[in-house]
């Protein structure tokens, strides 16, 4: 069947290292969404930190951010579906952090929210295009749900031990997953890209078989697996890239334009992840 719907994620898939989109990438998604394809921001980013590259895409329907916990349209604003972290949540993970000193921000109506100005702060604000506000501890400050939670570590090296100790720590009650290279992401356990974008697909009358998902992280992977065509940068970790049917190129090199150029534009037969193999370039 043909590709209907695009869904795809900004860092590390659609904006590079840089924070910029590889004009080939941008006049690809410009062309799929002339041709009548259905294109999907799928984000950790909030909603204001992604919505100048939706802008640049020319982006007016659906857009999911905070891993899946939000689903909104660009045009009115309106939010489809939203899905919080709950107090017990929230506290179960600060119990955690907080005593080790660990950097966490917190999401309330689109602002982030740490207890103190710091290197980790700023490199998320820098990535992020978002300020921040200094409150203090945060398990004496929040009151109420948070979309999610992130933790910056400034050392990419130490994030998959603390990863590691935090999922063990939650127990469930959370999900943990990474989205950049320093960031350790808590959000609602019933909350996932692939969820939001299965939601996305219903509103507008798409089935998963003519789904085409692009990712880089293993924040991806449910929605790389759940759509009809799953594709990874070739930077992807390899688990992921098992699970994927393509495994393109960077996007410094247009990896999101060579996808759309080859299985939505050109409508050649996607291919299928075979056990053990990876499939592309």
């Amino acid at each position: 069947m043909p590709i209907r719907l695009v869904a795809v994620d900004l860092d590390g898939t659609l904006i590079d290292h840089r924070l910029q989109m590889n004009p080939r990438d941008r006049q690809a998604l410009r062309a799929a969404v002339a041709a009548g394809v259905q294109v999907v921001i799928a984000t950790g980013r909030m909603f204001r930190s992604s919505l100048p590259y939706a802008q640049e895409l020319g982006l007016s329907g659906p857009i999911i951010n905070y891993q899946g916990a939000v689903v909104r349209e660009i045009s009115s604003g309106q939010v489809l579906y939203r899905c919080e972290l709950a107090l017990p949540m929230l506290r179960r993970a600060l119990e955690y952090a907080e005593p080790r000193g660990w950097h966490v921000n917190a999401y309330l109506d689109e602002e982030v929210y740490t207890e103190r100005a710091s290197p980790e702060a700023d490199l998320y604000a820098r990535v992020s295009m978002v300020p921040y506000h200094v409150v203090g501890p945060l398990s004496r400050w929040l009151n109420r749900e948070s979309t999610k939670l992130v933790l910056v570590d400034l050392d990419p090296q130490e994030v998959p031990g603390r990863m590691a100790e935090l999922d063990a720590w939650m127990s469930g009650i959370a999900r943990v997953t990474r989205s950049l290279d320093w960031f350790i992401e808590v959000v609602n356990p019933q909350v996932s890209k692939a969820s939001a974008l299965a939601l996305v697909a219903a509103r507008l009358g798409v089935d998963r078989s003519e789904v085409c998902a692009i990712g880089d992280n293993v924040n991806d992977q449910e929605m790389i697996e759940w759509a009809g065509l799953g594709a990874v940068m070739r930077t992807a970790p390899a688990g992921l890239r098992e699970r994927a049917a393509f495994t393109t190129s960077t996007p410094e090199e247009g990896g999101v334009a060579e996808v759309l150029t080859r299985f939505v534009l050109g409508q050649n037969t996607p291919p299928r992840p075979a056990s053990g193999s990876v499939a592309g370039a």
